[in-house]
């Protein structure tokens, strides 16, 4: 049986998979999905990366793993720290573990009806994400949060139903904390 990813890579220190498949996430890409809607047109003057992506894509079939390194770079919208879109899987029966390698962020992990937990994340931190929930990483910290995605080749990604709906909850600072707070804009 032929692989048409490598059965082992480095990843370098920055987070990269070399030969993996490259996303670019700039700030222009989370039009609406932050609060603070008058921080993010000020800031999107700059237009910064967010976050970058590099996956190692199997065949979408039942049975084989994707492996991914996000690299989340440090910002805040307002209050409201810098991440990823977030998602569901298209087949939401499928789980997926993050593995933290460098910096600190979390993850933020909801069920369909806006049960939200908070998983902090610093190095060697390992998260698993149920079956049926979405979840989104957040960097908390001054450097790059960087860490591994392991998942099933099939379970695909549901960004419109984060895009329509966002998350019930979110991460800001307030008062030099890390806080997670209600989203006023969330839609049961």
């Amino acid at each position: 049986m032929e692989y048409k990813a490598p059965l082992g890579v480095k990843i370098e220190e920055n987070g990269v998979i070399p030969g993996a498949k490259k996303l670019v996430r700039r700030l222009s890409d989370l039009k609406g999905y932050f609060q603070d809607e008058e921080a993010y047109e000020k800031l999107l003057r700059e237009n910064p990366v967010v976050y970058e992506v590099y996956a190692v894509e199997q065949e979408e079939k039942d049975g084989d793993l994707n492996f991914a390194t996000t690299v989340l770079y440090p910002g805040k919208v307002g209050k409201e720290f810098f991440f990823t879109k977030g998602h569901f899987h298209s087949k939401a029966d499928r789980a997926e573990i993050y593995y933290a390698i460098k910096g600190r962020g979390g993850m933020l992990l909801q069920t369909p009806e806006g049960k939200a937990e908070w998983v902090p994340m610093e190095p060697g931190t390992v998260v698993y994400v149920p079956p049926y929930w979405a979840h989104r990483t957040v960097n908390t910290g001054d450097e790059p949060f960087i860490f591994l995605a392991i998942y099933p080749a099939d379970a695909g990604h549901d960004y419109g139903s984060i895009k329509e709906k966002g998350f019930a909850k979110l991460v800001v600072e307030e008062n030099g904390e890390v806080k997670v707070v209600d989203n006023p804009k969330w839609k049961e």
